[in-house]
């Protein structure tokens, strides 16, 4: 390997200085690349197994699961419980997530999946393949309730600018501000010259008007979807049944049962309270209730 040191002067050009400084930099050079190596840790190097057997074990379940729906299940389940170690060694971002919701349904635990996968929008909302996999599992949930009230009302409308990943409504907000306040600078210097040319400068002027109101009207719906998107998740507070529950009435088993059977993994509700082993919960039917906290997982907002 040749080293070329930008140096310039006599002393520099004496064979000792060189074979010095050529010294330095090959010392210097094998520092940073011994550095280098040691940088993927055990640790690290032991997170990648365990990402790499996760995806293994996903990959036969679904070779297994029109073959052997036991096999199956044990290769999901062990597929999510490594993108459960991942999750809980810091590596919680929307792909682990999905992954997780993917081997949980695979292993028919409906209600963790679509804890998973609301994690996993929670990170990136808008994603096209997170929502389609929710909406998966949500179709595999027996229990339906009539949506009403302001909460479904906004989901709805919220699935419009969701088709939009959150970057990229970001980014269009940026983009549409400077260009509103670009346009805005220019509309100011030519009513400043408008005694001049006023024939030509007529169509200039409208032109301007258009671009500013359709600028500044994207980026105004993009930046408040963006904002709507950051604030939901200081009042909303979502949560999923992961096993099958009786809803009570009151913070108690010896309360009465709210519906005539129980309720199965997986249904939604919003947490609108919570006491020692109970939360109060709403459905998306304006019926509330109090379900067992171990009975209940929580969307981490």
């Amino acid at each position: 390997m040749q080293l070329e040191i930008g140096w310039k002067g006599e002393l520099m050009n004496t064979p000792c200085m060189r074979f010095a400084l050529w010294t330095l930099g090959i010392s210097a050079l094998l520092l940073t690349n011994s550095n280098l190596t040691a940088a993927p840790t055990s640790e690290h190097s032991d997170e990648l197994k365990t990402a790499q057997a996760a995806q293994i074990a996903y990959e036969q379940g679904m070779i297994l699961r029109g073959v052997d729906s036991g096999a199956a299940r044990e290769a999901f389940e062990q597929s999510a419980d490594g993108w459960r170690r991942l999750i809980s060694a810091g590596h919680a971002n929307a792909r682990t997530w999905t992954n997780l919701g993917n081997a949980e349904l695979g292993a028919g635990e409906v209600g963790e999946s679509i804890v998973a996968y609301l994690e996993a929008d929670r990170l990136s909302p808008g994603d096209q393949q997170v929502r389609t996999n929710l909406s998966a599992a949500r179709n595999q949930v027996p229990a339906r309730f009539d949506d009403t009230g302001v909460t479904v009302l906004y989901d709805t409308v919220s699935d419009g600018w969701h088709v939009l990943g959150f970057d990229i409504r970001w980014w269009i907000a940026t983009v549409c501000w400077i260009a509103f306040w670009s346009v805005l600078l220019v509309r100011i210097n030519q009513r400043g010259n408008q005694g001049k040319n006023s024939d030509e400068s007529e169509g200039g002027r409208l032109a301007l008007k258009a671009a500013l109101i359709s600028l500044g009207g994207i980026a105004l719906i993009s930046a408040s979807t963006v904002a709507l998107d950051v604030a939901e998740d200081d009042w909303r507070n979502p949560g999923v049944l992961v096993q099958e529950s009786v809803v009570r009435s009151g913070n108690g088993s010896s309360f009465s049962e709210v519906f005539s059977e129980a309720l199965p993994q997986g249904v939604e509700f919003e947490v609108i309270e919570s006491r020692p082993g109970w939360h109060k919960v709403r459905f998306s039917d304006e019926r509330t209730g109090w379900l067992r906290t171990d009975h209940v997982k929580v969307i981490n907002r």
